[in-house]
């Protein structure tokens, strides 16, 4: 399909960005992470508060006070060490309005700080949490799931396992699931873009900081008792050098017997939740999200 015109030029600012902006200490870089964050396109949502899930903070995000709805308790990406529930807000705001779930944003701990398995530590209990709670933040308990994006659908997909009971449904956006395989080569862009550094082992040194990468917790693909988990919603990105670990992580679950939708991002990059505010080709894969979960949830 490859990038329309008007999305290319978006990614081409990214780009641009992203070659100008030198490696900078952990600090600089989740201060320049947020920066830019920051000026994302947010739409309204009618009741956002703030609260504590577990015993970190979170956020609540419902399009409809008071009327008991699906939900998703969130898990943000940033490579395990950037992001925060301040700086994905424009991009839970999107999902919100895409799909007409309530959501619960977590603020997990981060590498290199607080490295494996801190962050998967305060998902799980911040799901619990919220699981038990579900009536009194006007979510319905019997449609709740987790979610998550890059770093976040890794999360997501080992609190799936872990809380199976408790949950209804699995949105992964192009997430990485097995940290024990070799380092993912770039591929050649068609249109000459390149929109990631060659950091993928750095990035997991600092998560894993010398535990197993093959540990479960670490690499959900690698799990052998994925029968019986939620359905899950894959969302892949066609120029995303992750899209081969969603591919085999949605096979993997098919062949325990999960129901998987993939949403096929064609023509897109990695981190197009953020730039559907810019571009109609992310907007429109937004859109093919927000149906998928509302079709899983029987919405309307």
């Amino acid at each position: 399909m490859g990038r329309d015109p008007e999305y290319l030029a978006v990614v081409r600012e990214v780009a641009r960005f992203l070659a100008d902006t030198p490696e900078q200490p952990v600090e600089e870089e989740r201060a320049a992470h947020h920066a830019g964050m920051a000026g994302l396109k947010a739409p309204d949502v009618p009741l956002v508060v703030d609260l504590t899930a577990g015993a970190v903070p979170a956020r609540l995000y419902h399009p409809v006070p008071g009327t008991p709805l699906p939900a998703f308790v969130f898990f943000h990406g940033g490579g395990f060490y950037l992001g925060s529930v301040a700086s994905y807000d424009p991009v839970v705001r999107v999902l919100v309005k895409a799909t007409g779930c309530a959501f619960v944003s977590v603020d997990y701990r981060l590498a290199p700080e607080h490295p494996f398995p801190a962050g998967v530590r305060d998902a799980i209990a911040a799901t619990r949490d919220i699981v038990s709670r579900a009536g009194d933040l006007c979510l319905d308990p019997a449609r709740l799931g987790v979610a998550g994006d890059s770093a976040g659908a890794n999360l997501a997909a080992v609190v799936a396992r872990h809380r199976r009971a408790d949950l209804a449904l699995q949105l992964l956006v192009y997430g990485v699931y097995d940290l024990s395989a070799p380092v993912l080569p770039r591929q050649s862009d068609p249109d000459g873009l390149v929109l990631d550094r060659d950091d993928f082992h750095l990035i997991r040194s600092r998560y894993l900081d010398g535990a197993d990468p093959g540990d479960f917790d670490a690499s959900p693909l690698l799990a052998d008792d994925l029968a019986g988990l939620p359905p899950a919603v894959v969302v892949t990105a066609e120029y995303d050098r992750l899209t081969p670990q969603s591919d085999a992580y949605a096979s993997a679950l098919r062949d325990a017997g999960v129901p998987v939708t993939v949403v096929a991002g064609d023509g897109l990059d990695h981190a197009f939740l953020s730039w559907g505010g810019f571009a109609r080709q992310p907007a429109e894969a937004i859109e093919r999200i927000g149906a998928a979960v509302r079709t899983a949830f029987g919405l309307a």
